[in-house]
């Protein structure tokens, strides 16, 4: 039978979980990042006022994209991080 060595310290007991914490979600950044675009390029478009002889501003091309980018973070927020397969990157291995 084994002693306990003095200068070991005994072994902890196993904590116990208190409750559920959620999930973060870290796509309040696409959301956050597409809509401050799409105002910025919205902000150029009206300040300036300039038109090119009645064709659209190609400002109007970041509104577009920042609008998209917004959007996809709201459907990764609703949907979570496996939406479009792109949330887990990480190469799992099965255990053999």
């Amino acid at each position: 039978m084994m002693t306990q060595n003095p200068q070991t310290p005994p072994p902890r007991q196993v904590p116990i979980s208190s409750g559920h914490v959620r999930a973060k979600h870290h796509f309040s950044g696409l959301v956050l990042g597409g809509a401050l675009t799409a105002l910025l390029f919205l902000l150029f478009i009206f300040v300036s006022g300039v038109s090119l002889d009645g064709t659209i501003n190609p400002l109007w091309i970041g509104v577009i994209i920042g609008v998209m980018v917004a959007a996809l973070g709201v459907f990764r927020i609703l949907r979570g991080p496996a939406a479009f397969g792109l949330g887990d990157v990480e190469h799992k291995h099965e255990k053999p």
